[in-house]
């Protein structure tokens, strides 16, 4: 039997910490939504890197899809490369961050509140130097993480994301959701990954496909297929696929789908048509009856209790895979190559 990664215990406790998450929030973020209800921002920027900009992207529908804002990544070489500061006047700033150490993280935040932006962090490490700098902390409680590849910290990130906008908008449901999400969470390590490893084993390359609310979620799957697993995975819209990147689509090339709501099942499901007339293995990540029935290369994930709530649940089911994707191609889960824990960019 192989022993279990860290990365997959790590990934285990995720269940747990999201219930303890849940509570928390739900008796510290009304306040703050009334903060935000009197700042009344224009416009959200975020600031973060790596698997926590993947977090934020996915920050972005959400304020997008539910309260009509509109949100956009700032690039923090603006501040701590250039020294520019920008004009954020009525602007909101989410800065996400698992170690809060980065200091161009921490250089971007301030040129933004001195242009008038009020800040947020979303953050495991409620210490930091970069949380020093915010006006307003949310704490994810994700505790100490050993593997190098983020795991527990980036779900939570998530699923904070969520409750923020379901506190700021005050909606019931999602919040009900939320609470019933951990057990949903729990179940998903259960998924048979089996066609998917098969396809993978062997490639250099991949890509990873997405639209909506999965776009973000399919970028952290390609980055994990490339620091877990040693593969080359590029994350690409559905829609962007047929605007250029299908033309490298070949049997020698996989693909990894993954559905989204209804609102984008079509382009999703062309998008797939498209690689397979190509010639590309493609395997589906997907929960709905109509994804899955007379579905090939097919790997059903439980369902959320609400659609918004579904790439958490993509995400968390994998991590298994990835660990198991390493070992087959000959790797380490939980050490991999140049990488280190904690990142610090100027």
């Amino acid at each position: 039997m192989v022993e279990r990664s860290v990365l997959e215990s790590e990934a285990l406790e995720v269940s747990a910490l999201a219930a303890q998450q849940f509570e928390r929030l739900a008796r510290l973020l009304p306040s703050l939504a009334e903060r935000l209800d009197r700042l009344s921002p224009a416009l959200v920027a975020t600031i973060a890197r790596g698997s926590s900009d993947n977090a934020a992207a996915f920050g972005s529908y959400l304020l997008g899809l539910r309260l009509g804002l509109p949100a956009a990544s700032l690039p923090p070489s603006l501040a701590s490369v250039y020294g520019r500061r920008l004009r954020l006047e009525r602007a909101l700033v989410l800065a996400v961050s698992q170690s809060g150490a980065s200091p161009d993280l921490s250089a971007a935040v301030a040129s933004a509140r001195a242009g008038g932006a009020f800040a947020i962090g979303v953050l495991n490490e409620e210490d930091s130097a970069l949380a020093r700098e915010m006006d307003a902390k949310i704490a994810i409680g994700a505790g100490a993480e050993r593997a190098v590849a983020a795991t527990k910290s980036f779900v939570l990130s998530l699923t904070a994301l969520v409750h923020l906008i379901a506190a700021w908008t005050r909606d019931a449901a999602l919040s009900g959701a939320l609470q019933a999400l951990p057990e949903t969470l729990a179940q998903s390590g259960n998924a048979d990954w089996s066609a998917a490893i098969r396809l993978l084993v062997q490639t250099q390359g991949a890509f990873v496909v997405g639209r909506g609310p999965t776009l973000p979620v399919a970028r952290e799957f390609a980055l994990k297929l490339k620091e877990v697993g040693g593969i080359h995975a590029e994350a690409v819209s559905a829609a962007e696929l047929l605007h250029g990147p299908i033309s490298i689509a070949s049997p020698r090339l996989p693909a990894i789908a993954i559905a989204g709501d209804e609102s984008t099942r079509a382009t999703l499901n062309a998008a797939v048509a498209r690689l397979r007339a190509a010639g590309a293995p493609v395997v589906l990540l997907a929960c709905a009856p109509e994804d899955i029935t007379g579905g090939t290369g097919v790997i059903a994930l439980p369902m959320a209790p609400e659609p918004l709530l579904q790439p958490i649940v993509t995400i968390q089911a994998a991590y298994p895979f990835f660990a198991e994707v390493a070992r087959a191609r000959g790797r380490d889960p939980d050490h991999p190559p140049q990488l280190q824990k904690v990142t610090r960019t100027l």
